[in-house]
């Protein structure tokens, strides 16, 4: 069978496609995948989708500041656990497109020495990537033997040109909004709409697991369940889960979240995992009352591109498939993930979540009734019917939510939501009990349940902040837990 084929799209300009850049060609050994280089021009991928930014702005320019303070930290936390050498220029975002073409007029095979020199030039080195003169002296820098033959006249050669407009054709049709992306060409997949299509597109550096899997699945029927150590592709820092001291895990939520549901279906693993020295706090909030607050979109989905928007509800389903793979590997201790997008949206949620802080044993039946039975919760006859049917006395337990003290409980709740800093759900805290047994913040806020590795890092012990990352070797570690190979 012939080795899969995975085409990396980027931009010398994008933080995220660097640190894709310094992962991507080990993903492909690990996967016996060949590799193509294609850079692609950010700018107007922005204009053809018509993103909000501009094609010139940054999807972060956009965010309010508690989403900013937590993307921020979590960039900073993937550049240690990868350590990737970062000091960004004083001009960002610099004009690349020269960078870019220059790319394409280099033989192929010299394109990811070039592309690893450019990158580090912006992000390291702070050096001028938009200036021609800078562009050649890169290069002759790199070592690549066609250095030489570099003029100016060839950064405006014509073939060049056209191959990177091409290029960055071929990612909008795929899918594209942004950069680092990866193509599959190879892959056949269902979507969410379940339409058969064939090749497939994946967008960020936090998804390059689902890429691993599928170009490992493709070598045995396409089924990411059939690719042996399935979670150990979202790589822990910390082997050990042995708690020394109790531990608190903050999991805040709205039932009005497609993306807190997935991270709900993972508490059950992460406290059989870590015992009885975990305790899991359920913090109930309104989120459209902290988006208010905190001056977010009231409704993202509407705040993005509709590329982007189309593309974040394949994102939700591969995320669906990932846990559902995982959780079969592991034997199904887990009621599988039966996912069902709500036909009202958004979901009006107050009484709900008044119910669960009233009685927190119901938030099972609750999450399931919103996200799996497509159900009406805001309709208070649906929902005593459906704590009925879970065992529950429905109308009394709306009768008790409905008072002025639960009232104002989730009011407290959400407030202390927008004073920790919560910039949307799932969101997540940890807290270790010192010895004077209070109990002190480890993590600060954590966003997305695509972060759970992470996570489960911080529970286990390790300080993001001062760990020695530079003994974690992702490469060796794979090597070694493959036993020759995954598959």
């Amino acid at each position: 069978m012939a080795p899969p084929v995975l085409e990396f799209n980027y931009d010398i300009s994008c933080p995220y496609a660097y640190i894709a850049s310094t992962r991507i060609q080990a993903l492909a050994d690990r996967a016996s995948a060949t590799l193509v280089w294609k850079p692609v021009l950010l700018g107007a991928i922005y204009r053809a989708t018509s993103a909000p930014q501009g094609a010139a702005g940054s999807a972060s320019d956009l965010f309010n500041p508690a989403k900013k303070a937590v993307t921020a930290r979590s960039f900073q936390r993937t550049i240690k656990r990868y350590n990737i050498a970062y000091n960004p220029p004083p001009q960002h975002p610099r004009k690349t497109v020269n960078a870019l073409r220059l790319l394409y007029a280099v033989p192929n095979e010299e394109r990811a020495v070039l592309t690893e020199a450019l990158f580090r030039a912006y992000w390291v080195e702070g050096r001028d990537v938009s200036s021609n003169k800078e562009l050649l002296e890169i290069a002759k820098e790199s070592g690549i033997a066609s250095a030489k033959l570099l003029t100016e006249n060839v950064i405006a050669n014509a073939e060049a040109r056209k191959a990177l407009e091409a290029a960055t054709t071929d990612t909008i049709e795929r899918g594209a909004f942004g950069v680092p992306g990866f193509w599959v060409p190879d892959e056949v997949w269902t979507d969410f709409n379940n339409e058969k299509r064939h090749g497939r597109f994946y967008w960020g550096q936090d998804r390059m697991h689902f890429v691993e899997a599928s170009l490992l699945a493709l070598q045995r029927g396409g089924e990411w369940s059939a690719v042996r150590g399935l979670k150990e592709l979202m790589p822990r820092y910390v082997k050990a889960n042995e708690l020394s001291k109790r531990t608190r895990l903050e999991f805040w939520y709205d039932f009005s979240s497609p993306w807190a549901f997935l991270g709900w279906t993972q508490l059950n693993k992460m406290k059989r995992m870590f015992g009885t020295q975990l305790d899991i706090v359920m913090k109930p909030m309104l989120l459209g009352a902290l988006f208010r607050e905190i001056g977010a979109p009231m409704f993202p989905m509407k705040a993005i591109s509709q590329q982007k928007a189309v593309y974040s509800r394949q994102d939700h389903a591969d995320w669906v498939r990932f846990w559902n793979s995982v959780n079969f590997q592991a034997g199904g201790p887990d009621k599988m993930i039966e996912f069902h997008w709500a036909d009202i949206f958004p979901i009006r949620t107050p009484t709900v979540l008044r119910c669960a802080i009233v009685e927190p044993s119901c938030v099972s039946i609750l999450y399931s009734a919103c996200w799996e039975q497509n159900a009406d919760v805001a309709n208070e006859s649906v929902l005593e019917d459906i704590l009925n049917r879970g065992g529950f006395q429905g109308a009394d337990l709306i009768a008790k939510a409905s008072t002025p003290a639960i009232k104002e409980k989730l009011r407290q709740l959400t407030s202390e939501a927008v004073a920790a800093g919560i910039c949307g759900v799932p969101c997540y805290r940890v807290f270790k009990e010192s010895e004077n047994k209070n109990w002190d913040d480890v993590s600060g806020v954590i966003w997305g349940q695509d972060e759970l590795n992470v996570i489960e890092d911080i529970i286990a012990g390790c300080n993001t902040d001062t760990a020695d990352f530079k003994t974690y070797d992702r490469q060796k570690e794979m090597e070694t837990t493959r036993s020759g190979s995954r598959l």
